[in-house]
């Protein structure tokens, strides 16, 4: 009898010492530094850091992190408000990434690397 205690706690023991590697395995997403602002006078000054799925386009990051209203055109989603901050008249959410303008939509901009992100108001 002791020696069945002895086999089934060395079965114990090793069943519960290796499970911690399976889960750790099944959590491996890798993922990029997100910093994002957004600017726009008086109106929001919004300042975001966040771990974000590499891979994911910057679009769908933002959405992530504040309320972003759009308007569908041929070149993809036009952002038009972010925070309940629209952009009326001559203005327009001017997108920055790693301090230069973009010259792709954020639905474009796919985050492989650590990124910083502005988004400020501006008048054309």
């Amino acid at each position: 009898m002791k020696f069945n205690l002895k086999i089934l706690a060395i079965f114990l023991f090793g069943l519960f010492s290796f499970q911690p590697l399976t889960v750790s395995a099944d959590n491996s997403t890798e993922t990029v530094q997100l910093s994002l602002a957004i600017t726009s006078a008086d109106q929001i000054n919004l300042t975001v850091v966040k771990a974000v799925e590499k891979g994911i386009n910057s679009y769908d990051a933002i959405r992530q992190l504040v309320v972003v209203g759009v308007k569908e055109t041929s070149f993809g989603p036009q952002i038009m408000s972010l925070g309940g901050v629209e952009a009326v008249g001559n203005t327009y959410w001017a997108l920055y990434v790693n301090g230069s303008m973009s010259m792709v939509g954020a639905h474009d901009v796919i985050l492989s690397e650590d990124t910083f992100i502005r988004l400020n108001m501006e008048a054309f």
